[in-house]
């Protein structure tokens, strides 16, 4: 009988002291890793964003080469979800797409077994002078009294060095990739002449967003306070002069306006008439590689042994704000004969 009073003087403290370890340990559980990769991020982002293309690194993919995978929808879009089932290694669960954008990817991971839980997964880029920084991380909330075993448990240590691993290959997978020279379809146009109001600026390569940002935004305020003028299009940037000697544009921040046969005077801006003979890329994908479809009309042009450029205008069709996934923004390119008549 004393054994037995023992054993349960023991259970009961155990019971006490699991049920204080539950309000004690945390039921909130973060975990996040980064490393570098030599590459811009528009190349690493379709690693992490397709299926296809994270199952050649995914630290879990080679525990069970057997594993059964499929997808429900479309690869690299939101909504779409992966399933696996495989052995005691990777078990059986679910990932679905929720958030795509150029510097981020979210997503929901549904572990049904060994066990069920349901975690935040999130990928974060950012890239430098060329090189992008890819964090891998996720967030998950364990309940009680599930969250004692976090005590005992280096999710940092354990799931960590999976981490490491899978960015490691990624890492690997992306540098060892001969880079592809895109083929861009350049077509000669008659670009009809337009009325831009416009500011004009030597701008230094690191400013451009924020000059952008300031003057369209000071642009559409003035045009649209005006009943009589229409907005003909969308905004658009305007280049005389590009110097890579010391980082400088000599840019304008341009809209298109219509205000018939009325002249409008507007402070701090200048009003601009652009139009003639071009030659045209339709570019679709980030800004950050725009340098590429405008490398490719210089190589056409000296081919050619054309001498145009001496106007260049990028037209900014798809607006960032309602469409997330970079692959779909616009950019009309025109290479014009003439310069502008201001």
């Amino acid at each position: 009988m004393k054994a037995l009073k023992i054993i349960g003087i023991i259970l009961l403290i155990l019971i006490v002291t699991i049920g204080i370890l539950t309000f004690v340990a945390p039921t909130d559980f973060k975990l996040e890793r980064s490393i570098e990769i030599n590459a811009q991020k528009e190349t690493v982002h379709k690693h992490l964003l397709y299926f296809e293309n994270s199952q050649k690194w995914s630290p879990w993919a080679e525990l069970d080469p057997n594993q059964k995978t499929w997808l429900e929808g479309e690869d690299g879009i939101v909504g779409t979800t992966f399933f696996w089932e495989g052995n005691e290694d990777v078990g059986k669960g679910k990932q679905e797409i929720i958030t795509i954008a150029d510097d981020k990817i979210e997503t929901t991971v549904t572990f049904i077994e060994p066990f069920e839980s349901v975690a935040n997964g999130y990928f974060l880029l950012n890239e430098t002078d060329g090189k992008t920084t890819v964090t891998w991380g996720f967030e998950s909330t364990m309940p009680r009294p599930f969250n004692v075993m976090g005590l005992f448990m280096d999710i940092s240590e354990s799931v960590g060095k999976d981490y490491d691993k899978g960015l490691a290959k990624l890492k690997e997978i992306v540098e060892s990739e001969k880079p592809v020279k895109k083929e861009y379809a350049i077509e000669t146009v008659n670009f009809e002449e337009k009325t831009f109001l416009t500011h004009r600026e030597k701008v230094s390569f690191n400013d451009m967003q924020t000059f952008f940002e300031k003057h369209f935004g000071g642009m559409y305020g003035i045009l649209t306070q005006n009943k009589e003028v229409q907005i003909t299009g969308q905004p658009c940037a305007i280049y005389y002069d590009w110097n890579e000697n010391d980082q400088t544009a000599d840019v304008a921040a341009a809209i298109p306006y219509n205000s018939g046969d009325k002249n409008f005077k507007f402070d701090n801006y200048t009003t601009v008439r652009l139009g003639g003979e071009a030659f045209k890329i339709a570019y679709y994908g980030s800004y950050n590689n725009l340098t590429e479809p405008h490398m490719a009309m210089d190589d056409y042009l000296e081919k050619n042994n054309l001498l145009m450029s001496h106007v260049v205008l990028e037209e900014y069709i798809t607006d960032p704000t309602t469409e997330a996934d970079t692959s779909k923004w616009l950019t009309n390119i025109y290479y014009f004969e003439n310069k502008s008549k201001e």
